[in-house]
């Protein structure tokens, strides 16, 4: 029968090990050898390598690492073991027992090395696939946004919830005659204060607050110029679009005062 201190150990031991498989990340030592020697949490889920199946191999031999990511995680690992830094987290492209590419987030410790050897790493591994997934998809649409603004033939303005202009597209900068220097970071108001207290503010102020959709056509407050906005609520603040109708309009008004007189005539 073991005395109490041994016991306690143990079962302070099992509970650590019971966390371990319960951690949605992986927990996996390598000796100085790179030997792994813990392979436990969240491992064999992401990476389909069992404990069994793990334990007492050289980490290379499980062939984690994408081939084109070797390169930059042995320069991670050697400045690791060189003593140069003790802790170091970065990202690279794992491999699945199964083949599978899988995006990992690592953060390696450096252990402290037995006398005439060399240190081993601890490691606590996140599968970050879903969040790269997104970050990828969100980047891919910034850059379509950006280039279906950049040829979008109407004027187009991207609004924060402060009312700081974050787009501002080619054909806003012909019609309105401002450089993208000259508004982008600058409050709307600040920018085009004969803005305020018009038909514009108000769809302006109305769709950030009810999160609907509002088109108007009006006059510009200065000068004769007539335009159609379709202002957009998003998460973020607001886009605008708008084009120059005033063409449009003054054939209107044309017709109508033809047909005006064409009526009198009879």
């Amino acid at each position: 029968m073991g005395t109490p201190d041994v016991e306690r150990v143990l079962v302070d031991a099992s509970a650590l090990l019971e966390h371990l498989e319960a951690l949605p990340v992986a927990v996996v030592q390598t000796d100085g050898e790179g030997c792994i020697r813990v392979w436990g949490g969240a491992a064999e889920r992401i990476f389909g390598w069992s404990e069994e199946d793990a334990l007492g191999k050289h980490i290379d031999a499980l062939e984690l690492v994408h081939e084109a990511d070797i390169p930059f995680v042995d320069a991670v690992v050697n400045r690791l073991r060189s003593g140069h830094e003790t802790r170091l987290v970065h990202r690279n492209r794992s491999v699945t027992r199964s083949g599978e590419v899988r995006h990992c987030e690592w953060t390696r410790l450096r252990l402290p090395a037995p006398r005439g050897g060399r240190a081993g790493l601890l490691c606590f591994v996140a599968d970050v696939t879903a969040q790269v997934e997104a970050e990828t998809s969100g980047r891919t649409a910034i850059a379509e946004l950006d280039r279906w603004c950049r040829a979008n033939p109407e004027g187009f303005c991207g609004l924060d919830r402060d009312w700081r202009i974050t787009h501002w597209n080619p054909s806003a900068e012909r019609m309105l005659e401002k450089q993208p220097a000259e508004v982008l970071g600058r409050e709307l108001w600040e920018v085009f204060p004969e803005l305020r207290e018009t038909p514009f503010h108000q769809a302006f102020t109305s769709a950030l607050e009810d999160g609907h959709l509002h088109i108007l056509e009006e006059r510009a407050p200065r000068g004769r110029s007539w335009y159609a906005v379709t202002v957009a609520p998003s998460p973020r603040g607001l886009f605008v679009f708008f084009r120059d109708v005033t063409g449009r309009r003054q054939m209107e008004q044309e017709l109508l005062t033809a047909y005006a007189a064409a009526k009198q005539v009879r």
